[in-house]
This record gives C-alpha cells, structure tokens and sequence, in this order.
C-alpha cells in the first residue's frame, strides 16, 4: 500500500502538466492565428479629438486601410479629418476689410487630410503596438493654415507620425486606439501642429 501511494501523486502532476501544455500551445496558436501576417488587410475607424494649432480642441474622425507586406511591416493609409467650433478667442474671425455680415461671423476652423505611410508591429500574443510614419496631402482652415498652405491645389504637403495599440478580438474583428502627431511644411519652414487621438475598430481579412 505504502509503494502505491506515490502514483496517484504523479499522475496527478502528470496531468496538470499536460493541461498546462495544452493550454500555453493553444494560447500560442491562437495568438498566431490572428497576428498580422503579408497579404492580411484590415480596414476600419476610429472617433476621437484633435487639437490643432490657434484653433484649440475638437472632434475627429478618422478611416483607415491597411495592407501587410511582412509579420511587421504593413502599408497603412489614413484619411483623417477633425472640426474646431469651440474656440475661447476671435482669432479665427475674417479681417475687418471683409463684409460687415462676414466679419461678424467667426470662421469655424477645420482640418484634413490623406496620409500614406508604413508602420511596424510588434505582435504580443492579442496586444499589437505599433509605430509609423507618413508624408501626405493636408488642407484646412485656421490661422496658421494661411495662404501658403491653401494656395497650392488647396493644400500642402506634410509629415505624420503615429503610434498605436490593437487588441485583437478574434481573426475578424480588432480594436484600436491611435495618436498621431502632423506638421505642415507652410512659407519655407515647418508649422501647423496637428495632433489627433482616436478610439475604433476594423474588420481584417485575407489571412
């Protein structure tokens, strides 16, 4: 009897590991059954606030498309827009030169843009951060976004830089939340700070 009782011991940890072999390689398979991978696209938006430059905070909306083109490499195109009503001071307002109806009226700064870039992730089991950089097309209305920049086409070029984390909910359906920072190359030197943080989620396809 005495030489039998160990067993029941053994087999018992036997089990249990077994068990937590079980549940760490499913873990793991799961976890990279929904991480990025080339050829993977993911579409989605986000909502959030921006503060732009003289103009102060407002809401923002943001869509994005991206494409996989390594495990950590992803083509990542963002179209991104944000309005400014609520502003504590007349900067904003037309010139006196202007109409008597105009210049009583305050203008309502705004901001937008379309912003090809690349990002790269780190995959942590179903936490993916991020980090990217982009150079796109940006228009808008405010003080600092003065003729130099609305004069060509409407618009002027500019830089983004973002970071990011996405929680990944399954293989079709993935959160987000991102901060991006933008400037505007406007009379020969940079200016027109943008920055933007937003709260979405996209669907994902293509593995």
């Amino acid at each position: 009897m005495t030489g039998c009782a160990p067993l029941a011991p053994r087999g018992a940890r036997s089990q249990l590991t077994g068990l937590a072999l079980a549940c760490a390689l499913g873990t793991l398979g799961l976890s990279r059954s929904v991480q990025a991978a080339p050829g993977q696209w993911q579409a989605g938006g986000r909502l959030g606030a921006a503060w732009l430059a003289d103009a102060s905070f407002g809401p923002s909306a943001e869509l994005y498309l991206r494409r996989g083109l390594t495990d950590s490499l992803e083509l990542d195109v963002q179209v991104l827009g944000s309005l400014h009503p609520f502003q504590a001071d007349s900067k904003t307002r037309l010139p006196a030169s202007a109409s008597s109806t105009d210049a009583s009226s305050p203008a309502t700064s705004w901001a937008f843009a379309v912003v090809p870039g690349l990002s790269y992730r780190w995959d942590v089991f179903r936490i993916v951060p991020s980090a990217g950089i982009g150079i796109g097309f940006f228009s808008g209305q405010s003080p600092s976004w003065n003729s130099a920049v609305t004069s060509s086409v409407g618009g002027q070029f500019g830089a983004s830089g973002r970071v990011g984390l996405d929680y990944l909910l399954n293989r079709s359906v993935v959160l987000s939340v991102q901060a991006s920072a933008h400037v505007v190359n406007a009379e020969s030197f940079v200016r027109v700070p943008w920055v933007q943080i937003g709260l979405g989620a996209a669907h994902a396809w293509g593995w």
